[in-house]
């Protein structure tokens, strides 16, 4: 009983001389907290229409098992404007939410985005001045990294050669995603890359 009086009275002493806490915000500190804010909201929102979209809409568009990951090209957005960090991080969630949401191997999805992310990430738009033909290599790069990872694990123990699963399911899949964030980004405003 001492000891948790001790802990508790440590803790409040902490709490009455910690200077950080007695201080009000700023305007200019309160502002980015809300920037901040809104800028999780507007990306929450577009990673729940993205997977709405990808649960309901994109199995009516599979040609053969093949269908475009509109959950990547969300990882892909977030990459080029905030870099590899934020892009791993929304990867791996999103990678988790699809998983629950669509398929059978819970964390390949998550792996295979994250890695994705960081892909999107290392070309970020501080780095690289973009156009057209580099938006489109950017989304093929990571494209294709996602489809590789998830598509060679999901099949490994199918008995299928790997270049059978190279040619059958990782390129027309990076193709299909490809092909969907180029409409994407030529029918969006301010593209992938957003504002500059």
């Amino acid at each position: 009983m001492t000891c948790w009086l001790l802990v508790a009275r440590g803790y409040m002493f902490i709490l009455w001389h910690d200077t950080s806490i007695k201080q009000p915000a700023t305007s200019n500190e309160r502002q980015a907290t809300s920037n901040q804010n809104m800028r999780f909201v507007k990306y929450l929102l577009m990673f729940g229409f993205l997977l709405l979209l990808q649960t309901t809409l994109i199995p009516l568009l599979s040609i053969k098992d093949v269908y475009p990951d509109l959950l990547l090209i969300g990882v892909i957005i977030t990459g080029i404007r905030h870099g590899a960090t934020p892009a791993i991080l929304a990867g791996c969630l999103a990678g988790f939410v699809q998983d629950a949401a669509v398929t059978q191997l819970y964390g390949l999805s998550a792996l295979a985005k994250s890695a994705a992310g960081f892909v999107a990430g290392y070309f970020s738009r501080e780095k690289v001045k973009y156009n057209f033909q580099v938006t489109v290599g950017v989304l093929a790069a990571t494209a294709l990294a996602n489809s590789v990872i998830y598509q060679s694990i999901y099949y490994f123990d199918s008995g299928a050669g790997m270049g059978w699963v190279i040619l059958r399911y990782v390129l027309p899949h990076c193709l299909y995603t490809v092909a969907a964030g180029t409409i994407v980004h030529a029918a969006w405003p301010g593209g992938l890359w957003g504002k500059s």
